[in-house]
């Protein structure tokens, strides 16, 4: 389950953050996450719950966003969603492809009390 070593590098942005004397608790957690990180949703609530622990973000809300994949063709320069698994352009059939969206996992915001 490789939702877990996301959620630690998570954590580990999330760290500065907890520590600081001045937040009470998190309240709410919102990820992008991109559909070629191929982590479920289900068990990244379940590392968060599980990073969350004894922390003051126990009891946080997780928001994920799911980011679909995007692509820029090479040689059109076309940007177009990208379903399936063969990525040609479909405005030009060519394979030369750049992802520009759906491989992320992005700590969007945090809101803290």
């Amino acid at each position: 389950m490789h939702e877990m070593s996301l959620m630690a590098g998570v954590f580990d942005i999330m760290e500065d953050i907890l520590n600081q004397d001045e937040v009470q608790a998190v309240k709410q957690v919102r990820l992008v996450v991109g559909e070629m990180t191929n982590a479920e949703p289900e068990a990244l609530q379940m590392a968060f719950a599980a990073y969350a622990k004894d922390t003051k973000a126990e009891g946080a809300v997780l928001e994920i966003v799911r980011a679909p994949v995007l692509a820029r063709c090479r040689a059109c320069r076309q940007e177009f969603p990208v379903s399936g698994l063969f990525f040609f352009c479909p405005h030009c059939g060519q394979s030369g492809l750049e992802i520009i969206q759906g491989e992320e996992l992005l700590l969007e915001s945090l809101e803290v009390e």
